[in-house]
């Protein structure tokens, strides 16, 4: 048989089962589902979001909560109660609260699995979404299945889901994004401190050895490294500049207590300075293939520019006075996971920034 009868035949196949799949979920769909066409899949869930308090999220087995304190402030419990982005959860809120039936499907649990929608277990494919007002009030549990991507933009999307304690299975107009693992719901700035303010940075390697690149005004161009060795030359500027932006635009992957790493007092850190005085402290801790960071800023008074050049991105003495208190009670007793790509700028030596000169 040729390969591309095989293929039709194959592409027969596959249309059979869908087709098959369609109509298990038709005749499985009660008649009375009909008028339910354009109702809240969640009925009432809009005029209560004000009060919600507490998210549950759980997906193969896997669960954590998302936290509204006293304060008004969320926080992830499992990391110890880490400050949370607050316009995720209640873009999630508000998703859900939106959604509207287009249609009824299966009521038949043994085809929940293949939108996704099964319930239980290790192998749940289904992501639990629960909410939670005042006094752990429930006001909503909903599982979210696959996403039917409609042809004329994301106006046109639906998501399978059904409600927890139910088997009807409804398509429902509208998208419902949740993030499955816990660390992505933290709220991941730690720090921008553009490279064009900073004066020099220093790495200091595990083993004691020192990389130092500096430059002598704000507004030279490149950083240039300390003792280079006269047969040597720099493989890139560009590189060599890396070294002191690891501070901008940092966001963290993970967190955790500082409690219990062991960070070297002389060697293993790195340390940026500012031509406006900013003086930022990052220290390595290793547990087991993870590297751990954690930082301390302060004002540098007597290191500082006065007066601030003007059209620069340096700020005033006040603000970076400000700038490294606010900086430090935000990551005081906390360690960080970063980015790869900022790890290797934290951590770089002289010999991955030079090469031997041509004779």
């Amino acid at each position: 048989m040729r390969t591309k009868t095989l293929v039709v035949l194959a592409g027969l196949t596959l249309a059979a089962g869908a087709g098959a799949f369609y109509a298990a979920q038709q005749r499985n769909a009660p008649d009375a589902a009909a008028s339910m066409q354009n109702q809240p899949v969640l009925p009432g869930l809009a005029a209560r979001i004000d009060g919600l308090a507490r998210v549950e999220i759980e997906r193969g087995g896997v669960a954590f909560a998302l936290q509204r304190g006293p304060d008004g402030n969320w926080s992830l419990p499992g990391k110890s109660d880490y400050p949370v982005a607050f316009e995720p959860v209640r873009r999630l809120a508000l998703d859900m609260a939106s959604l509207r039936i287009l249609e009824a499907r299966t009521t038949n649990p043994a085809l929940h699995g293949e939108i996704d929608l099964d319930g239980a277990g290790a192998d749940q494919k289904a992501t639990r979404v629960t909410l939670f007002g005042p006094n752990n009030q429930r006001l909503a549990s909903l599982l979210v299945g696959r996403t039917r991507f409609g042809r004329q933009g994301t106006a046109g999307d639906g998501t399978f889901v059904r409600l927890a304690d139910q088997n009807q299975v409804w398509l429902a107009q509208g998208r419902v994004s949740v993030e499955r693992e816990a660390a992505r719901w933290l709220d991941r700035r730690l720090a921008d401190v553009a490279r064009e303010r900073i004066a020099a940075a220093r790495v200091v390697a595990a083993d004691g050895t020192v990389l130092a690149v500096s430059r002598a005004k704000p507004d030279d161009e490149d950083f240039v490294p300390a003792d280079l060795p006269e047969d040597k030359k720099i493989k890139s500027p560009f590189d060599v500049n890396l070294v002191a932006s690891a501070l901008e635009g940092l966001e963290l992957e993970d967190v955790r207590k500082a409690d219990g790493l062991v960070f070297g007092a002389d060697a293993d850190y790195s340390e940026y300075r500012s031509f406006d005085g900013l003086v930022v402290r990052a220290e390595r801790a290793r547990d087991s293939a993870d590297v751990w960071v954690r930082f301390e800023a302060r004002f540098d008074a007597a290191a500082a520019l006065d007066p601030v050049p003007e059209g620069t991105k340096l700020r005033s003495a006040e603000d970076v006075a400000k700038e490294a208190a606010a900086f430090n009670a935000r990551t005081a007793d906390w360690a960080y996971r970063l980015p790869g790509y900022k790890i290797e700028y934290m951590t770089r030596s002289l010999a991955d920034l030079v090469e031997d000169k041509t004779p």
